[in-house]
């Protein structure tokens, strides 16, 4: 329900009363209040008196109408029933426009006679419009101050419950969902920025139509998000709908929002991270929307650089110090998260475990330097090889775990078979000649294949297993039957 739709219901007794009365008063057939649609072109019959009276048609197009004159141009009318709608029974018709304090115009009312009317009708039918515009007006003017008053205590509780909090995760999280308190958007991104690298990544999202987005990266050119954060300067966009010549947030990702607002979170002037929220139309945020984002953008800002600090210690402790992927126990998480994201929506998710074929005898033939190089260079491929939020972890030794989120297992297949062939065509130099090295996977997905969570993992690597014995430098899918 629209903003004017719900002013219009919580006094609609008020000015059907009104309406009966000025009927009654000055002799008239019906009565009756006639409101815009959402888009303009169309009047429609809102309330009419008597109660249950039939207003013949009961919806006209605006453009070309006599009554969308009324509406357009602000005046009122007196003018035979024949002459507004024609194939009339008779009669006479006295119509005035409803104008809101601020100068949206409503609608009209209308009043059917069926001789001519009293000379003071048109008088009394321009007080009765001013009278409900003034109520309509007033009644969203009330919601818009409680809705604004409302987005203010999120804004002011943000600042509390954040000041303290130092996991850079949670943090962005917890922005996110606020952020959308605060604003009323859809959804909500909140990204890390390297300032030396001109490099970012998404950190958390809030809302569906921003799902898949986490871990993903961008630089200064790359998108708006980017943009905002280069000229470290907060970038509204009211209107999205168009072609754009950059994305939203990140390349290859296709977003649907109509409008959005990019807040950078400054410290010492200096962008560390990124605020975006967005809406499904264009226009859909005010100022006040605008002022907020931005009040929180600065009010998170010294919180989210503790947390940028800490996370750089922590995450000493999460990140396999030979290949910089994250390390087995951050790869846990991710795969827990994963899981629990299944289990509330149901879309599945894959997971593969990739294994480097014969690293052993690789590591006997040239060293253990060489394979630590090896270890590295297929690292770097996994890396660059995978979509926008997929995750892979060293899971130990020559091992690696691979997550996608929402993947069905044929689809997986193809992205880890995709990553398969790459390490093939690429070549590690190591003491100037080249090292040819391949790899083996198994690909799982859960819940679709597997409906044990905590067997997810192993059936990938059984999966894997059987990639190994069927001759290595291949992908294999899980076996249903076990």
């Amino acid at each position: 329900m629209s903003e004017r739709d719900l002013g219009l219901e919580n006094v609609a007794d008020e000015l059907r009363a009104w309406l009966e009365a000025l009927r009654l008063g000055l002799g008239a057939r019906t009565a009756s209040l006639w409101t815009l649609s959402h888009g303009g072109e169309r009047l429609a019959v809102a309330i009419s008196c008597p109660a249950g009276a039939k207003i013949a048609p009961s919806q006209i197009s605006v453009r070309g109408h006599a009554l969308g004159w009324v509406v357009s141009e602000g005046v009122s009318l007196k003018a035979s029933r024949d002459d507004i709608f024609r194939r009339s029974s008779g009669g006479w018709i006295v119509a005035a426009p409803v104008n809101e304090p601020e100068g949206d115009r409503v609608g009209c009312v209308c009043l059917e006679f069926e001789g001519l009317p009293r000379p003071d009708a048109p008088q009394a039918l321009e007080l009765a419009g001013d009278l409900a515009g003034r109520l309509m007006g007033d009644v969203r003017a009330s919601q818009r101050s409680a809705s604004d008053l409302e987005k203010y205590k999120v804004l002011y509780g943000t600042v509390r419950d954040m000041e303290r909090e130092l996991d850079l995760y949670g943090l962005a999280a917890g922005i996110c969902k606020r952020a959308c308190g605060v604003s009323g958007a859809r959804a909500a991104v909140v990204a890390a920025w390297d300032f030396q690298r001109k490099r970012g990544r998404v950190l958390a999202t809030a809302g569906d139509s921003v799902r898949g987005l986490v871990n993903a990266e961008f630089d200064e050119t790359s998108s708006f998000l980017g943009l905002a954060l280069d000229n470290a300067t907060p970038l509204p966009r009211d209107d999205l709908s168009g072609k754009e010549k950059l994305p939203l947030y990140v390349e290859r990702f296709s977003s649907k929002a109509g409008s959005a607002i990019i807040a950078p979170l400054l410290s010492d002037s200096e962008p560390i991270g990124v605020l975006a929220v967005e809406w499904g139309r264009p226009r859909q945020f005010t100022e006040n929307d605008l002022e907020r984002v931005q009040a929180l953008a600065a009010f998170v800002a010294p919180t989210f650089r503790n947390a940028l600090e800490f996370g750089e210690v922590r995450a000493l402790s999460l990140t396999d110090a030979l290949t910089g992927l994250p390390n087995r126990r951050y790869t846990e998480r991710v795969l827990a998260s994963a899981i629990s994201e299944a289990d509330r929506t149901g879309k599945p998710f894959g997971v593969a475990m990739l294994d480097i074929d014969h690293f052993k005898r690789l590591n006997d033939r040239h060293g253990h330097d060489a394979g630590d190089r090896v270890l590295q260079s297929v690292a770097a491929v996994i890396r660059d090889g995978l979509r926008p939020g997929d995750h892979a972890g060293r899971w130990g030794g020559e091992e690696f775990l691979i997550v996608l989120p929402s993947t069905p297992l044929e689809d997986s297949a193809r992205v880890i078979g995709r990553i398969r062939r790459y390490v093939e065509l690429a070549r590690v130099n190591w003491g100037g000649r080249p090292i040819a090295v391949t790899v083996s996977a198994g690909v799982s997905a859960y819940p679709e294949v597997v409906s044990q969570a905590d067997a997810v993992v192993s059936s990938a690597d059984a999966a894997l297993y059987r990639a190994k014995r069927s001759g290595r430098n291949t992908v294999a899918i899980v076996d249903p039957r076990g």
